[in-house]
């Protein structure tokens, strides 16, 4: 024979039992993983978008925002100095001391809000001490309606613990960082072995950002109580009885989506995107409720009705659009604390993350 008869005799024939052998074989091989339709459109936007460049400008904005009302009350307060001891005064500081005393505490609290707020403004935007700026503005926020008198005021009270849990999950991501670039640096932890270690870092961190995503839902829960109540009295003749049909039909709808938002994120169930929507809600009822910026060049009167024991006075436009500042930066700074929930998610303690914090597919390409 030559060599090519040769090698096409010795060339293994394709007999019937290889040839089942083959499809027996392909059979029993996993079949790959099916994708959802979101599954695929997440991994394709995140092909043409670095969401991971995105998500560390959405923390950084959220980051600004979360300050912004302790920002702009320590300029209030600096602008209006007189006025702000004229208001310790009026609720009553310092009123059992001696004349000289009392004046003289009701002159400096102004100087030490502003100190305050400024400190820990400056500690977290500049990253000189995050961990530090955070506990000072959860200390502040705590205090701040009792200052001012606003005990009653519940909707303000909410609003402080709302800003509290934001700035604790501001807090648990500040921590994170401090610990992962003390292991990158060769540092030490807390006592224990390294498992210990991280699993006593692990919990303290689920624990406080538990604590913070309860605490960020505080006013909603108030808001959907309020709404409740509101929709109650519509249906038994209450004095919102003869509101438009249409308007209470997109009342409810809005108390219908602030409820099952509210108790999502609650419970931790699509806990981003529930934040992301009352984000948004947030931000544009702010804009609705307190224009500052278009009552502050009216020439009229107003009564500050939004502010608890103030409600009958008459003032000029321009106090009148300060408290509705005040207001206004205290509403987005909710948004920015929803916005860190939409970041750093509902985190273990939640039924979306219970197995693990999600991740994203530019994340887990990295080597």
């Amino acid at each position: 024979l030559d060599e090519a008869d040769a090698r096409l005799w010795c060339a293994p024939s394709s007999s019937p039992m290889s040839s089942l052998k083959v499809q027996l074989t392909q059979a029993a091989a996993p079949s790959p993983p099916s994708i959802s339709f979101v599954e695929r459109y997440k991994v394709a936007v995140e092909a043409r978008i670095n969401l991971k460049h995105v998500h560390r400008r959405l923390q950084a904005f959220a980051r600004v925002l979360i300050v912004g009302t302790f920002m702009d009350d320590a300029l209030r307060v600096m602008c209006d100095y007189r006025g702000q001891a004229a208001t310790m005064k009026s609720v009553g500081w310092g009123v059992s001391l001696p004349p000289g005393s009392q004046a003289a505490v009701q002159s400096l609290m102004p100087s030490v809000f502003i100190a305050t707020q400024t400190i820990g403004v400056l500690l977290i935007l500049t990253r000189l001490a995050p961990q530090a700026g955070c506990l000072v503005l959860v200390a502040w926020a705590g205090v701040h309606p009792f200052m001012y008198a606003q005990q009653k005021n519940l909707e303000f009270l909410l609003e402080s613990v709302t800003i509290i849990g934001g700035l604790l999950i501001l807090l648990t991501s500040e921590r994170a960082i401090a610990t992962r670039e003390r292991l990158l640096s060769g540092g030490g932890g807390v006592l224990g072995t390294p498992a210990e270690q991280k699993e006593a870092q692990a919990n303290e961190k689920n624990q406080l950002l538990f604590a913070g995503r309860l605490m960020l839902c505080a006013v909603f829960v108030y808001y959907s109580v309020k709404m409740s109540i509101e929709r109650v009295q519509a249906l038994l003749g209450g004095p919102i009885n003869h509101e438009d049909p249409i308007h209470a039909l997109f009342a409810l709808f809005v108390l219908l989506l602030l409820v099952s938002g509210t108790g999502l994120i609650i419970v931790g169930i699509k806990s981003r995107w529930c934040a992301m929507g009352l984000a948004l809600v947030m931000g544009c009822a702010a804009l609705y409720k307190h224009p500052w910026f278009i009552t502050m060049w009216s020439s009229n009167s107003f009564k500050l009705d939004f502010v608890v024991g103030y409600e009958d006075v008459q003032v000029d436009a321009w106090l009148y659009s300060d408290h509705q500042r005040y207001f206004f930066f205290q509403s987005m700074s909710t948004v920015g604390a929803l916005l860190l929930l939409v970041v750093h998610g509902p985190g273990p303690l939640s039924a979306d993350e219970q197995d693990g914090p999600l991740e994203f597919a530019s994340e887990k390409t990295v080597a």
